[in-house]
């Protein structure tokens, strides 16, 4: 519901129109400068000056050139654009939007345009008249997704769960393939109190996970089974040289591949499975187990994290099915559908303690490079140690953590998670319950936890847990729609998070502001959370500097 909040919101007013507003060549910019001088009439010199300023963040710069187009030629709707974003750039978005709006004249229909003009009318506070602007986009382009999905956040954000039900009817009908969007819409006819729907378009995102699907070939597997392991190859080669887009078939040439020994050869199948379909939670498995295979652990590491994003999603769809059974009044089918989820979730604790454990080796293997100390030592500890004594090192590195930092939801999650894998199921009950304690709305703890409740017998603690994270209140949602435009706006985003700072400087309550805040942008889909988990993991690590800033990083990319 949250990640439905957040969807649609553009990094920059630039990101609208990505087809317009291009650096075409590698011209130096003096070169640039150049060509502007020798045709002082020509608009298109100074809009490609102006292009090239905004790519390098010199927001000041390109304002002055779009402009300098604009007077050249007023109907360079090129350069109109980009001094709209220049001045979206520097914090004038009320000038942008005038600048859009007369833009307009020139090309009435445009999607694109009417689209920045609901992103610019959204962010200044009036949605009415941004959804006016979305509508108009949607009739000129029905399968502008952004638009569909900032009209639902907006009518969520108001409780209108039909009219946000709609449109993402509207866009699972364009893009029946895209899981989470499957999701969402599920997640929405729950709150909308249509159960039925629900059930069947949860189970609709579950057959089209590539988990629960598979394409085989039988001669390729009598092959196999006979121990022709040559044959079986060739036979999938070939089929892969007619039909080189499943994903599938990929995978099974790397398991072949490795079967033979040829552990190059595989790890190479492996990443193009992950290349045709990025969301194929086994194929990014092997692929990271390939690279732990070679001590990459850097590489294996960003391959679990991948992983353990797509198992949780699907143990939230699972339980997202269990709930809708409920209110269905299908009480079995629910018991059924959550132990399904129980099943699926301890990949994701075996994919964290993995990541964790990964982040020990390649942290002893940083230092060993950086102090010059005898490889042999450290590293082997790192490559031999027992596992349970890794997990172990990481719950005390995250005790000690939380000491420093015991407002941080995260790290109690996080906590929650290496003492599940370690068997010590009422701590991690505990961990979770702390961190909802801090961020009620955390939805990932929220389904842990029920699931831990649930495999220690306590049913009812389990459901309790289960319906609250499928149902967000009002006035969550309204706090995490406003965090979300105001993240939009970049310059907007760092003024506020430093008066807020100064606003709560001193109190002990509020000194992991910037750590939770981070938490509440990956409950929207704004930061990546993979990339997310493996750099917490890294902050906990004694050799890296305290208390890094995960905001900061984010800014400057």
């Amino acid at each position: 519901m949250l990640e439905i909040v957040g969807r649609g919101l553009l990094a920059e007013l630039a990101a609208a129109f990505r087809d317009r507003l291009i650096d075409i060549d590698e011209i130096p910019t003096e070169g640039l400068k150049r060509l502007a001088a020798a045709h002082p009439r020509k608009s298109a010199h100074h809009t490609r000056l102006g292009v090239r300023a905004l790519m390098e963040d010199r927001a000041v710069d390109a304002l002055e050139h779009f402009r300098d187009a604009v007077a050249r030629d007023a109907a360079d709707i090129s350069a109109q654009l980009g001094l709209a974003c220049a001045l979206d750039e520097c914090g004038r978005t009320g000038e942008a939007l005038d600048r859009l709006e007369a833009t307009l004249m020139l090309a009435p229909s445009d999607p694109a345009i009417l689209f920045a003009i609901g992103f610019c009318r959204e962010r200044v506070g009036d949605a009415d008249a941004a959804e006016e602007a979305y509508g108009a986009a949607l009739r000129s382009a029905p399968h502008l997704r952004n638009a569909h999905e900032r009209i639902a956040a907006i009518r969520l954000r108001d409780g209108d769960y039909a009219a946000a039900v709609s449109q993402y009817e509207e866009l699972c009908w364009h893009d029946p393939g895209d899981v989470d969007l499957q999701l969402g819409l599920a997640s929405l006819y729950v709150q909308a109190g249509r159960p039925d729907d629900a059930i069947q378009r949860f189970q609709f995102a579950l057959t089209i996970d590539p988990e629960n699907w598979d394409i085989s070939n039988d001669l390729v597997e009598a092959f196999a089974e006979a121990g022709q392991y040559e044959e079986a190859i060739d036979q999938l080669e070939r089929m892969i040289g007619e039909h080189p887009g499943h994903a599938d078939h990929h995978l099974r040439l790397g398991d072949l591949r490795a079967r033979v020994g040829d552990m190059p050869a595989a790890r190479a199948a492996y990443a193009e499975a992950v290349r045709i379909n990025p969301e194929y939670l086994e194929a990014h498995i092997k692929l990271g187990t390939a690279h732990l295979r070679d001590g990459a652990y850097m590489q294996a590491a960003t391959e679990f994290n991948t992983a353990l994003e797509l198992n949780d999603r699907l143990v939230t769809a699972y339980v997202g099915l269990g709930v809708a059974q409920l209110q269905s009044g299908r009480t079995d089918d629910a018991a059924d559908t959550m132990q399904m989820a129980a099943g699926v979730e301890p990949n994701s604790t075996v994919l964290f303690s993995e990541m964790a454990r990964l982040q020990l080796k390649a942290s002893i293997n940083e230092q060993v490079e950086r102090y010059l100390a005898p490889p042999a030592a450290p590293a082997a500890v790192a490559e031999h140690a027992p596992t349970n004594d890794l997990i172990d090192e990481q719950i005390r590195r995250h005790r000690a953590a939380l000491a420093r930092h015991p407002h941080y939801a995260d790290l109690h999650y996080r906590l929650g998670m290496l003492l599940r894998q370690r068997g010590r199921l009422e701590e991690a009950i505990g961990a979770f319950h702390e961190a909802l304690t801090i961020n009620p709305s955390y939805v990932k703890a929220l389904i842990k936890v029920g699931l831990a409740h649930l495999e220690a017998g306590e049913s009812d603690a389990a459901i309790a847990a289960f319906k609250r994270a499928l149902a967000i209140d009002p006035d969550t949602i309204d706090i995490y729609y406003q965090l979300g435009l105001i993240f939009s706006d970049r310059g907007q985003f760092a003024l506020a998070v430093e008066q807020f700072e100064q606003a709560v400087h001193g109190d002990p309550g509020n000194v992991d502001f910037r750590a939770n805040l981070a938490l509440a942008l990956q409950d929207l889909g704004l930061i990546d959370r993979a990339s997310a988990a493996w750099q917490a993991l890294c902050d906990v690590a004694p050799h890296t500097p305290r208390g890094r800033d995960l905001l900061l990083q984010i800014n400057e990319d």
